[in-house]
């Protein structure tokens, strides 16, 4: 008797468990309900969508429901999943259109549904052209809304990787720029320097910046007009709140699931959940990370993809185990690029690690070849053996790719002498002769 697994969400994580569970298993029943339109696209393209740098919306979709349908997985849109029973193996289904209910038994269930982006209870909130930015209706409404020629002034709520993305997008629309943050730093997930680094490029280009700011209200009638800080009042014709995001777990709370403090439901090196034949990943789940060796809240595009694979491997019989993460990511800011794998010098601090810094501003290539920049490289490493704990990153161009050599670095457990000797490619215009990698390296003693 065929088996069926039913995916719940069809986004990065989802998606990419029913793919792979279809090509381990040609035998398994694959069924996929998403809430909303649509399935298999780029969250992190969305920024770049609104701006017009992606030129048209198909451009954001991996896979569409048709070509997942001609793979046999049966795809669901406006589809809501309303409630499991984990001990029946049921899952009761609400077709947003018809307002019909279902029930579906399942023999495997991948939990896949994401997170919500953080709304503050706050007087204004719900006025016209607040916005937040999570899935492909947030940024048209954003983009159709930014478009309007009375859209002059932006304020975005949050430095963190939307809200900085979200201002080089409205730079790129010509809009006047204030971001305000409730931290005293910009990208507070890095140490200070990389936020005073990504503070000096936005303001360089007319972004007002306002740290260590809370938002107390947001002003208008039906529309927003400003908002009120602790510290001050601004004009806005347009507020997007990036201030973080809250996994969509709700709907196991009651399934004696494990989870993190956050509501991110835990899951082992095979996806698993702590509830027999239900697995999870992406935005709802945690991940293990491999220097903290413990499991973390990590959501990146990256982290669900890799989930979802592995999950959908073990659901159809496969034993490919996921070791862990380091939480590498990489973020554009107008013309700067920040970057950061492993610990941060906070992080290291906080758990205790007998560790050292170095902090180098070295360069991208040859000052023979023109156009050299500045890249700025802080190493964080164990004080006694050397070993590589972390690496952080910000500079104009050669950012990106000397990241992953500090993040394969970390995952194999080498020590800055190691790094330091790497034989790394070398010419003119795309590297000095000692690399920028081993020179920050070689400057960690």
């Amino acid at each position: 008797m065929k088996k069926t697994l039913v995916v719940v969400g069809g986004d990065a994580a989802g998606m990419s468990a029913a793919s792979k569970a279809r090509r381990v298993n040609p035998e398994l029943d694959i069924i996929v309900f998403e809430q909303g339109d649509y399935v298999s696209y780029s969250a992190c393209s969305l920024p770049y969508y609104i701006s017009g740098v992606t030129t048209s919306k198909e451009k954001l979709f991996s896979r569409t429901p048709e070509e997942f349908e001609k793979s046999d997985i049966s795809v669901y849109l406006d589809h809501k999943v309303i409630a499991i029973d984990t001990k029946s193996k049921h899952i009761e289904v609400l077709n947003n259109n018809t307002c019909e209910r279902i029930s579906r038994p399942y023999d495997y269930l991948m939990f896949a549904t994401g997170a919500h982006s953080n709304v503050p209870p706050i007087e204004g909130v719900k006025l016209k052209n607040v916005l937040t930015l999570k899935n492909v209706p947030d940024a048209d409404r954003i983009k159709e809304v930014s478009s309007q020629e009375s859209i002059k002034e932006v304020v975005i709520v949050g430095g963190g990787y939307i809200g900085l993305e979200l201002a080089e997008t409205m730079i790129h629309l010509n809009k006047k720029v204030r971001i305000i943050q409730g931290p005293d730093q910009l990208m507070n997930v890095m140490d200070p320097e990389f936020g005073e680094i990504v503070r000096d490029e936005l303001e360089k280009h007319g972004v007002e910046v306002h740290t260590g700011e809370r938002i107390n209200k947001i002003v208008g009638d039906e529309r927003v007009t400003g908002i009120k800080t602790d510290k001050g009042e601004y004009k806005a014709d347009l507020v997007v709140l990036a201030i973080g995001i809250k996994p969509a777990t709700e709907l196991l709370k009651d399934s004696g699931a494990e989870f993190l403090k956050n509501g991110a439901i835990v899951v082992d090196g095979f996806s698993r959940t702590s509830i027999p034949d239900v697995y999870a990943g992406g935005d709802c789940a945690s991940i293990y990370h491999k220097v903290k060796k413990q499991n973390v809240y990590l959501p990146l595009g990256t982290n669900a993809n890799k989930q979802g694979r592995i999950a959908g491997g073990h659901i159809a019989g496969e034993t490919q185990e996921l070791k862990g993460v380091l939480g590498t990511s990489i973020l554009k800011v107008i013309n700067l690029s920040l970057g950061l794998t492993g610990l941060t010098e906070k992080e290291a601090k906080e758990l205790g690690f007998n560790y050292d810094t170095v902090l180098v501003k070295t360069s991208n290539h040859a000052g023979s070849y023109p156009g050299r920049e500045k890249i700025n490289i802080k190493l964080v490493y164990d004080k006694s053996s050397l070993v590589l704990l972390g690496a952080q990153m910000a500079g104009e161009d050669g950012v990106a790719k000397r990241l992953d050599v500090f993040a394969v670095a970390i995952d194999q457990g080498m020590s800055t002498e190691d790094i330091g000797f790497l034989d790394l490619c070398y010419a003119p215009p795309f590297a000095t002769v000692w690399d920028a990698v081993q020179v920050a390296a070689n400057a960690a003693r």
